[in-house]
Parts: C-alpha cells; structure tokens; sequence
C-alpha cells in the first residue's frame, strides 16, 4: 500500500502509563468445531460439516465462544452475554486485580463494531451495569480501536494526579450473523469458523516507578480511498426479528489476505521509530486472525514461533476485544520483572494498524 512505511503520518503517545489491572469475559462454555457446525447446520439446508470443519482446521480454530443459541437466523444474545453485560464483566475483573471501585474511575472507554444497539452508546449500558457515574466514551471501531483508546487515556493520565482510566473491548460479533449464509457463501463460512464473543479490559494510571506500564502507543491508517476489506451494512447485536435480516459482516477474503502483511510491517516500522526493536522484545502479540498466525507471523519477520502469542485457536478472532485479551491472558501466566511484550494490532476495515509495548514492573 502506499505509505506503508511513512511512520510521519501515524499517530503517537508519548510517556507511559502504568497497568493497574486487566480482565476478560467470555460468553458461555467453549464450543468446538463439529457442536458449532451441527448447531448451525439446521439452519442452512446443505451445508456441509465436512467442508465446514475442514475449514476450521485449515484457519487452526478449535474453540470459540459464542453469544447465541443459534436456534434461529436471527436471535437476541443469550441471558449474560449481552455485549454491554460481557464488557462489565471484564472491567470487574479488571478493577478487582486493580484493588479498585468503578467509582474510583475518572473515565470509561469503549471500543465495539457490535453494539447492542445503536443509541444510547454501548459504553453507557456498560456504565449501567458497573453502576458507574462517571464519563465514558465509545469508539466504533474494532480490530485497532484499542490504540486510539490509549491515546486518549494518555492524554488524560498525563497529570500525574488524574484518576484509573478504564478500557474495555467488546465483540458480539456471532449475533450479526446469518447462518443460512454459510451453505452458499464461502466467505461467510470462513466467517462462521474463525468468529469468537469476548470482552477484555485494562484499568491504567499514571507513570509510576517500578510498576507494569504501556508506553510507545501508536495508531496509523492506510486505507485512503480504498474499498473496505471488512464492513457491516445492517444490523444491531440485540435484534432478534426476522425482519432484521440480513446480519453480516462483508469480508473480502482476498483483499484482506493481500494487506495483512502490509499492516503488520507498517506496525514494525512505527515501533522501531519509537526504539523498538523486534528482537528486543520477549513476546509479540499480533491481532489474532486465526491460529495460524504465529507461525505466519514468525516466518514473515524471521523470529522463533514460539516468541508470538497466540489464543486464537482457543477462542478465535476477537475483534475489539483480540489484544486485550491476549495481554491478559498473557499476563495470568506470571510474567517475570522486565519482560517486554509487543502489540502488533491490525485492522481491515480500512486498513488501520496500531499498537504497543508493555513492560512488566
């Protein structure tokens, strides 16, 4: 793409912030590969579950977590895995490890491409269920929406005094999909396979010596003047009438396959303009697209397979909630003083990457 290297034209945060806590939430219990396509197969005459289990395998997706019954086309989000009810979990948790309150927050930001309703904004239902008072903010977007939160989070956090901010990603991405879709589209059986719900949260506050903090924040785009590789024309996450479809997503496979890489490059070279370096780092965590992705992303840049982080395989492609989740659950393992974790996030929408590096205190 042009411009993919001109690291003048992203955004960048300057500073650190510490880490004060992370969290996730996933919807319901992991469901493999023949339960998802035997559930959905009574929905889509002449599917295959051959075919379809065949293509989990080839994107290396065992499990995911989903939001739906999938009893019908078109469904409301099971009790508990609404959305907003997903993302307040993950920022509990989040705020437990943190030893704090929501009260105690100064901000809330959110991050979704699934709703679960136009207006009000998902974050105020979050603010509902959190029984939060405060402001919030909601970003619509997805895959990179986390590195645009940090940079308004840096922003706030950099008066030494300013209260946690909190971000959260949420994905309900399984309740804008049609099933009937995947007996004739081979895009949307793709979909069905690697989709994965999923809400994941950082609670983050000033600089402070000594403890877990993010610091060289970065978002970047490239998608000027270029049709989506990704987009969402109809739909919100609680509908549940038949008169609400078609919900899906629009992939175009090919465009995204052809620009995947791009994104991950423009992503090295804006970390290496803030000094640093690939081979610095103990982990990368890349935006997770299948659970081939380590081993792509290994090859691609020369580095050990086992260096990159990948969760994919166990509860799919995320969105919004892909590089939350991945930190945190990277984080749960007990990371040792000093280890230094990459994230490389890519977005296709409109071909937008972003990222950080975090270092633990």
């Amino acid at each position: 793409m042009d411009g993919a290297h001109d690291t003048k034209r992203n955004a960048y945060a300057r500073g650190s912030v510490t880490v004060l806590g992370t969290g996730f939430a996933l919807p319901g219990a992991p469901l493999d590969n023949r339960s998802l396509f035997e559930r959905v197969g009574a929905l889509a005459p002449g599917l295959s579950a051959r075919a379809m289990i065949a293509t989990a395998r080839r994107l290396s997706i065992d499990t995911r977590h989903v939001s739906r019954a999938f009893r019908a086309r078109a469904e409301a989000p099971l009790p508990g895995a609404r959305n907003p009810e997903l993302a307040a979990r993950a920022v509990r948790r989040a705020l437990d490890e943190a030893g704090l309150d929501p009260g105690e927050l100064g901000y809330l930001i959110g991050h979704t491409a699934t709703p679960a309703q136009p207006l009000p904004s998902n974050i105020a239902l979050v603010a509902d269920e959190l029984d939060y008072a405060g402001p919030h903010v909601e970003l619509r977007q997805a895959c990179t929406g986390f590195a645009n939160a940090l940079l308004i989070a840096f922003g706030m956090l950099a008066d030494p005094d300013a209260r946690p901010v909190a971000i959260v990603g949420s994905e309900t991405g399984s309740l804008f999909f049609d099933p009937a879709s995947a007996a004739h589209d081979r895009d949307q059986r793709v979909n069905l396979a690697q989709m994965g719900d999923a809400a994941a949260a950082v609670v983050l506050g000033p600089a402070r010596p000594g403890t877990s903090r993010l610091r060289a924040v970065w978002f970047g785009a490239l998608g000027l003047h270029k049709a989506p590789g990704l987009e969402m024309r109809a739909g919100g996450a609680d509908c549940s009438a038949p008169s609400a479809l078609p919900l899906a997503f629009v992939h175009d496979y090919k465009r995204i396959a052809q620009t995947g890489t791009v994104l991950f490059d423009a992503g090295v070279a804006a970390a290496e303009k803030q000094g640093v370096a690939l081979d610095e780092v103990d982990w990368i965590i890349p935006h997770q697209t299948s659970g081939r992705i380590g081993v792509q992303l290994a090859a691609h840049f020369d580095v050990p397979s086992d260096k990159v982080f990948v969760n994919a395989d166990r509860v799919g492609n995320t969105g919004s909630a892909a590089i939350w989740l991945a930190l945190a659950q990277l984080r749960e393992r007990g990371l040792a003083s000093d280890t230094r974790v990459l994230a490389l996030g890519a977005e296709a929408t409109k071909y937008m990457h972003g990222g950080f590096l975090y270092e633990q205190g």
